[in-house]
């Protein structure tokens, strides 16, 4: 949208009138001289509503709905447990996350799967059984089965935030319940132990991996995977380029419907 500047220039009147309206010459009837009026940028075009904007939610919002679809996690291994976060992305009951949180990784490169797998203290699923699904060990993903179907499922991004922009994580801290922290996007070009990663500054802690991280509209955008204990500041998450390619994957290969929102 353009605004035409309806005064004179030269004196300030509102008395114009109109020689030419396709070449824009005016004269004015108070000093008499005659302009070309250009059109110019609306001042307020930024009032216009931004439609990228338009469902953005704060920390608190995004917390109230999405809270009911993670919970924590705890596998059982032989030489003890371990705690993590999932979260479902599907209506028959598929949740995602860190392969790491369901694996015992060995000296020798090889690996575990754990004993038993429940999810607990969830508002909506309490000691859920899970059953491993399918693993990535490479991007450190998992996909995991419940038996609820009950779960309302989040909604996954279509793309990564850009640099600076807000982001919530949402995971089991401490292995002492879920809570939220928030922060921004830090880099989205970074490798973590040998996948792509992203680099936020959220300051989640263990217990927190394979907890869903969040974009302003309340959309997964990633998933917690790790981050360096020299630096509070600098989280990794699970681009949701390489979460989607991974459901896409465990579908394929393992004959599975996956019905996300």
């Amino acid at each position: 949208m353009v605004m035409i500047k309806e005064v004179c220039p030269i004196c300030g009147s509102k008395e114009i009138v109109c020689l030419d309206k396709s070449a824009k010459k005016y004269r004015c009837c108070s000093c008499d001289d005659t302009f070309v009026l250009e059109e110019k940028p609306k001042v307020a075009e930024r009032i216009i509503e931004n439609k990228d904007n338009k469902n953005v939610l704060t920390a608190a919002e995004i917390y109230k709905t999405v809270i009911g679809s993670i919970c924590e996690i705890t596998s059982e291994f032989n030489n003890g447990s371990s705690q993590g976060t999932g979260f479902y992305i599907s209506d028959n009951g598929y949740l995602i996350t860190n392969c790491h949180v369901v694996i015992d990784r060995k000296a020798n490169g090889k690996y575990e799967l754990c004993d038993e797998l429940y999810s607990c203290k969830s508002k909506s699923v309490d000691y859920d059984e899970l059953e491993v699904v399918y693993i990535d060990p490479k991007n450190d993903l998992a996909l995991l089965k419940g038996n609820t179907k009950s779960v309302k499922p989040l909604k996954l991004a279509d793309r990564l935030p850009e640099i600076g922009e807000t982001v919530v994580a949402i995971g089991n801290s401490k292995g002492e319940g879920l809570a939220l922290v928030n922060g921004v996007v830090s880099d989205v070009n970074r490798d973590f132990q040998g996948h792509p990663a992203f680099l936020f500054n959220a300051l989640v802690a263990h217990g927190c991996s394979g907890g869903p991280i969040f974009n302003a509209k309340g959309e997964v955008c990633g998933v917690t995977v790790g981050g360096r204990d020299d630096a509070e500041g600098m989280k990794y998450g699970i681009p949701i380029e390489t979460l989607r390619k991974f459901i896409k994957t465990a579908e394929a290969e393992k004959n599975l419907t996956i019905l996300l929102i």
